[in-house]
Parts: structure tokens; sequence; C-alpha cells
């Protein structure tokens, strides 16, 4: 008996396919089409080589180094391809698959444009980059918007990409000839995933060497002052812990709050009894509230903990702060206050205390001495407010700092370069669900019905949260806080409630809020796995966030995603599909 290869579950392709006319020259893969390249591709590298020795030579460093930079994505991209094809040339089924779907994507022009845009945009980007501004400024830029553009780029070429193959081999009845060999239709899904992914995890690795080399590159340019450097080192160029502050009187203030709730619920029974959970999370942020408000007849102190001086691998820790100028009639107006570090003041200048003056409404980071730090891990950090009447105004403005991320100390607890490796994973493993969503797509419809399907989970996915505060807003109902039981009961009461009133238009948002509130639930959140901003602004990426990353989006979501898109595959009708 024959035993099948890798080429016998391929779909049949043209004869002109086959003998490379379909792909771009210098990656087609046969004889023909190497003799005719061979001397070709290794010529245009080393024009281009020659072309950036020429611009360095001129006087234009940076154009010379996008040049190269191109050229080594270009070469990356064929070696890349290459080394695919290595990987799929056994003789399982799956594997025949995943490297047919290899071959038809980099022969596609669609794809190979987009892959252009990729290997050109990323070198270029730099070169659009202000000069005068400050270095630490242009490479936040850079890193998030070369890694935005590319994730953006990337899923549209993975949803494309697979949406193109299934639907096309469906419309074209190479799917017949597929099936015919002793493959099954969860195998045929399965290696068109493979090989999607493998892609995506070659693709992710170039933008990632390129988004790095240039990053190191523009890194070495000269810095606007020693702060600039600074803080490229110290905000960019790191990954750093965030720790948020709890309340200096521990159990006490827990006791204050729980005091204030049974006195409000005393004194007004009926309206807390309506919703006490709700009544009491209310109370709870407002007496935070209190607390990250700083009047000018009061001083706040802020306990961080966990703060390890060993573990720490920086000389400084950074005091991130947001504040605002609260009862003031002046936009941007500045707030001025005083600094303590565990009781001691700071910062001492010329044998004073010094008061720091901020623009309100604007992110500032203040560099703490690591040895400021208690033995215990502890950093007590009291703030005096020291704003000046302003004009209008009878008293001076409270200074506020909005709870959560208004108040932070970040600290290095690893390198740039290994927090860079796991934003990526995050970025594949987002991919891989996006992959495996439009094949399941595919799988049950056509081409443009599957491509607005995978694009619209791709947009949902990715802007989960604006959606669902959209919704909130619009229709009057709050998730936020709630619990899955309240959200039912909410939702519930307030249904019948229209229903009663006869409300149809409020009914019809209602329902809308229902259905949209449970197309989010399905939906994973990109936003929670926000590992682009992470690397911008110097904070690690936890390797549990990764791993939770790896398992929910590349494991969980995509295996039942193609769970469902084999049941439906088994379903469908070919011969009346493709007819």
């Amino acid at each position: 008996m024959k035993t099948n290869t890798a080429h016998d579950v391929s779909p049949p392709e043209p004869e002109s396919r086959l003998a490379g006319d379909g792909l771009p020259p210098w990656l087609a893969d046969n004889p023909a089409a190497g003799r005719r390249t061979r001397l070709a591709r290794p010529a245009a590298a080393i024009a281009a080589l020659a072309l950036a020795a020429g611009l360095w030579a001129a006087g234009r460093p940076a154009t010379a180094i996008a040049v190269a930079g191109a050229v080594a994505l270009a070469v990356g991209f064929v070696v890349g391809v290459a080394v695919l094809r290595q990987l799929l040339s056994g003789s399982h089924p799956v594997l025949g698959v995943a490297r047919a779907i290899v071959e038809e994507a980099i022969g596609s022009r669609l794809s190979i444009l987009l892959v252009m845009m990729v290997v050109v945009t990323l070198p270029i980007l730099p070169l659009l980059l202000d000069p005068q501004e400050r270095l630490a400024y242009r490479l936040q830029f850079l890193l998030t918007w070369s890694l935005s553009g590319a994730s953006v780029l990337l899923a549209v070429i993975t949803i494309a990409l697979a949406c193109g193959s299934v639907c096309g081999d469906i419309e074209s009845r190479r799917i017949h000839m597929t099936l015919s060999k002793p493959i099954h239709r969860s195998e045929y899904l399965l290696g068109k995933w493979l090989g999607v992914i493998l892609l995506d995890g070659m693709l992710v690795g170039l933008v990632g060497i390129g988004v790095y080399a240039g990053v190191l590159a523009l890194a070495k340019t000269p810095a606007a002052d020693a702060a600039d450097r600074l803080a490229v080192q110290e905000q960019v160029l790191t990954a750093r812990v965030v720790a948020r502050p709890v309340h200096p009187s521990g159990a006490d203030f827990d006791r204050s709050v729980a005091a204030t709730i049974e006195e409000i619920r005393n004194s007004d029974p009926a309206s807390f009894d309506r919703s006490p959970e709700r009544a009491r999370k209310r109370i709870v942020a407002q007496r935070v509230h209190e607390w990250h408000t700083v009047t000018a007849e009061v001083v706040s102190s802020y306990l961080f903990t966990g703060l390890d001086k060993q573990a720490i691998r920086a000389p400084v820790v950074q005091l991130r702060l947001e504040p605002f100028a609260d009862n003031s009639s002046i936009a941007r107006a500045d707030v001025r206050f005083a600094l303590w570090l565990n009781e001691r003041p700071f910062p001492i200048r010329g044998g004073e205390h010094a008061a720091y003056t901020f623009s309100t409404g604007l992110t500032h980071t203040i560099d703490l001495p690591t040895e400021a730090i208690a033995d215990d891990g502890t950093l007590r950090v009291t703030i005096a407010n020291q704003n000046l009447v302003m004009p209008g105004e009878q008293r001076p403005t409270s200074i506020s700092f909005t709870p959560g991320e208004g108040l932070e100390v970040m600290y290095r607890a690893g390198s740039f370069g290994g927090n860079f490796v796991r934003g990526l994973l995050v970025m594949w493993a987002k991919l891989v669900l996006l992959a495996a969503a439009a094949l399941a797509a595919a799988a049950w419809l056509g081409f443009p019905t599957a491509l607005l399907a995978s694009l619209m989970v791709y947009v949902t996915a990715a802007a989960s949260g604006f959606f669902a505060d959209a919704i909130d807003i619009y229709t009057g109902l709050d998730r936020k806080n709630d619990t899955l039981m309240d959200m039912l009961r909410l939702r519930l009461s307030m249904l019948v409630e229209r229903i009663v009133k006869v409300e149809w238009w409020e009914l019809i948002k209602t329902f809308g809020a229902y259905c949209a509130d449970a197309f989010l639930a399905v939906i994973p959140s990109f936003g929670t796995q926000d590992a682009i901003a992470q690397l911008a602004t110097g904070r690690l990426v936890p390797l549990a966030e990764v791993a939770s990353g790896l398992l929910f989006l590349a494991v969980a979501y995509p295996l039942a995603l193609l769970a469902l898109g084999w049941v439906l595959l088994e379903r469908r009708d070919l011969v009346s599909s493709a007819s």
C-alpha cells in the first residue's frame, strides 16, 4: 500500500502555480525559479547594502540604518520561510495542509503586500521622529506605534489568510481533492491553523527583531540632558514592578469605613436596603477618594509595602503621580506640595526642604532614592498641600489623585530584553486566537461574511473595555463593579419595568444591552493584557500574565473555536457551497 506523503494531502493546484509562476520569484521553491533568482537575491541585497554604505558616508546615518534594516528584515523573511518549509516537511496530513497554507500565503499578493509594509515601515519609522524631542519620548513613540501598527497588520494578514484559504478551497472545489485523502475534516482545520500560527510566529519574531534593533540604535543617540538619559534607562528600557499604596492606619481605616456604612444604613435604611452591595461600594469609593485628596489643612500619607531593597536593581525608584487641582476655575492650574519619605523631608536642596510644583492633569515622575525604603520593605510617602490661593478663590485648592493609577511606586525588576520577549509572546497569542476565530467563521460562512465576522471579533476584543463603558452609558446599566447575579437581577428588573410601562424604545435599548453584554462576555478582551503599553512605559510584563495569555488566548479559546468550526464544517454541504 502506498504511504501518503505531505504532497498527497495538499490541495491540488494548477500546473503554473506548482511551477512557481504564482509566487514571487525571490520566494519560489522550485528548481526553475531557483536558477532564475539564485543570483538576483544576493545581488539585490548587495546593491541595497551598498546604497546604505553610501548614505552613511554621505552623512545620513539614520537613512542608512533604515535601508540596512529593510534588507535585514527581507532576508529574515526569506530565511524564515525556508525554516517553515523544513519544519513542515513531514508526511503527516496535518503538516501537509499546514505547508500548503504557508505556500499559499507567500504566493498571495495581499499577504506579500502587507508583509512588505511591515518590512519597509519598521526601519523608516525612526526617521519620522522629531530629533528635537526628548529621547525617552521618542523611544516610547517608536515602541508604541511600531508594535501597535505591526499587530494590526498581522491581525489583518491572519484573518484574510485563514478566511481566504478555507473559503477558497471550498469555492474552487480543491477541498474535495484534499478530503478524498485519508484526512479528517478536523485534521484539515487543525493543519490550516498550524500553518497560520507558525507563519504568525515567524512574522512576530521578525517584527521583534526589527523593533528591538531600532530601539537599541535610537537609544544610543544623544539625549536632551542627563535627566533624559536617566529616564531612558529607568523609565523605558527597563522592566518595572508597580506598587500601589495602602492606608497607613491599616485595619483602623477598614473599621472606619465599616462604621460609616453602618451609620448611613441606620440613617436611611430604605434607600440603603434597595441595593446594599452597591451602596457599600459607593461609600468605600468615596472614602478612598477622600484619602487621595489633600486639602490645605490636611497632610495625607500613603504606605507602599513589599519593596525589597535587595531585589530592586536600581539606585532609585520612581514615584509616578497624576495630580489634579480641585476647587479651581483656572485650567491647568499648578499644584505645589512638599514631600516626606518615611517621615524625613525630601528633597533637601541648599539645606532647605524644597517643594514640588507640577501642572495639574499631567503624569509626573519623581526619582526617590532606594535607600529611603525601610528595612521591612515599606515606604511611607507623606504629602502636604502648599498650594497658593488662586485669584478669585478664598482658600488654596485641594490636590487629588485618582485612586489606583494616580499614585504609584515603580522599581526595576528585570531587563528590557526579557520583558520585550514576553510582550511578543502575548502579541502572538492574540494572533493565535484570531486565526482560530477566522477558521471557524470560514468553515460556516462565505468569504465576505466570514471576513466581516472575524474582523468584528478582532475589533470587539481590541476595544472591549470601550464598548462595555459605551453600553453602560447609553443604556444606564451599570456592570463595572457588579457581580454576575447583580447584573442578572438588575437587567431582569429593568426589562420587566420597561414592559409594564410600555416603554418600547427603552425596552429595545435594554434588550440590546443584553445581547451586547453577552457578546462581550464571550469574546476575550485584549485590553486586559496590553503588553505594548507595558513595554512602552517600562512596566514588567509578568510571567503569570504571559502564562495566562498563552493558556487562554493560544490554547483554550482556539481549541474551543476549532471544535466549533469542525462541527460546522462536518454539517456543511460542501457540494452546494461550491456551486
